[in-house]
């Protein structure tokens, strides 16, 4: 549950100005408002996008959000914007949530938001996808060639595609950060250890040259067959073409996630982030 006051810059950058103005200060809008969030699902109408949006507002103030810009990613009609939400934790230290917007005018659904609710909430939540696969949907060079290596379970070709200081963040905390060979091979191992490959369906791709930004659907990991769930990735080549850095956000919970974790190769900081407000309120 966490609102980027920013989305609306991307989406009057699209050139669609009445929309933004109605993110903004949905008292005011004009045109039909959409979009979905992680915890709240679709959002719709000027009195429900009003109330939420105040106690976005709320929220944020009390935990001393500072939201950071990582990178934004325009192509195709589309915009993805990336973030990490800086929020002060349970011992006063400071923790970010990467968190990530896909904004596509032409959807019925032109807002989706896209980050864990593992840090939030000390679980994951399966979260129904928002749009669906769409088989146009490729990337290009080096990305489609990580996504097959990925779908393929096949460490050696997923790892071939990084730079070899590239790195790749999970979408727990801004500090699930895995860099280098050495621990990109580790990483992959562990993510492949279910016997198979994560297969991606995408549903939505924007390229500006240097970033693959895709929203995808994953329903099975390995041998185990998993509930259609969301996600997102953003993919930043370097100057040799490989790539130099993949950002993941999505809720899901993978079949090695226990094993994974107490290998090192993720860092679990459920306990870090401040509960949302319904969750402090059950607390109390």
């Amino acid at each position: 549950m966490v609102w980027i006051p920013q989305i609306p810059d991307l989406v009057e950058r699209l050139g669609a100005a009445e929309l933004a103005d109605a993110l903004r200060d949905p008292a005011t809008a004009t045109v039909p408002v959409a979009l979905d969030d992680p915890e709240a699902g679709r959002i719709s109408g000027v009195g429900v996008l009003e109330a939420w949006l105040a106690v976005q507002d709320t929220w944020r103030a009390e935990r001393k959000a500072e939201i950071e810009e990582v990178a934004t990613t325009f192509g195709g009609g589309r915009a993805v914007g990336e973030w990490v939400v800086r929020l002060e934790g349970e011992d006063g230290g400071r923790v970010g949530l990467p968190v990530a917007a896909a904004v596509d005018l032409a959807s019925a659904l032109p807002v989706r938001i896209h980050h864990s609710r593992l840090p939030l909430l000390g679980r994951h939540v399966v979260r129904r996808p928002m749009v669906r696969p769409d088989p146009s949907a490729h990337a290009a060079d080096v990305v489609g060639a990580y996504l097959d290596a990925l779908g393929a379970g096949d460490t050696a070709a997923a790892v071939a595609a990084f730079a070899p200081d590239g790195s790749r963040r999970g979408p727990v905390s801004d500090l699930d950060l895995r860099t280098g060979t050495g621990e990109l091979t580790e990483l992959h191992d562990a993510l492949f250890s279910m016997g198979g490959g994560i297969p991606l369906s995408l549903c939505s791709l924007t390229e500006d040259g240097t970033r693959s930004a895709f929203e995808y659907v994953l329903d099975r990991w390995g041998a185990a067959g998993l509930p259609p769930q969301p996600g997102l990735a953003v993919c930043a080549r370097g100057g040799d073409g490989l790539i130099a850095s993949a950002r993941v956000y999505d809720d899901v919970e993978a079949p090695v996630e226990q094993g994974w974790r107490a290998s090192g190769a993720g860092r679990d900081v459920s306990s870090d982030l401040p509960a949302p407000p319904h969750r402090q309120r059950e607390q109390e």
